[in-house]
């Protein structure tokens, strides 16, 4: 989601951005870890997503899921989260994700307290 005036990511008051070398995320996914925590980065039609690492239900990797579309389908118990909002589809209990965004050919996740 972003702010329509500037088209940047909305984020809450009380966090940071950090930046991360855009060449970190390859192809299509990486694991990042900033600020203390473990980050899936995935890019997905030319737009890129970040995720706690750690699937809600059992912590299992989220790196290891599969994109279905504008889904992320969690690899050990099905659960699904959307890609723009964390959202769970399938579960009960949403992905924390984080926004995004990529300047001067660096990417920026907003990391929030």
């Amino acid at each position: 989601m972003s702010d329509a005036a500037s088209g940047r990511p909305k984020v809450s008051a009380g966090g940071r951005w950090v930046s991360i070398p855009a060449d970190a995320i390859g192809s299509d996914r990486a694991v990042i870890k900033a600020g203390g925590r473990e980050i899936v980065l995935l890019r997905v039609d030319g737009e890129l997503h970040a995720f706690d690492n750690a699937c809600p239900h059992q912590g299992n990797p989220l790196v290891e899921g599969e994109v279905l579309g504008d889904v992320l389908e969690c690899a050990y118990h099905g659960w699904r989260f959307d890609l723009s909002t964390g959202a769970c589809l399938v579960g009960d209990e949403a992905a924390r994700r984080y926004p995004t965004e990529l300047v001067n050919g660096e990417l920026r996740v907003f990391l929030d307290n």
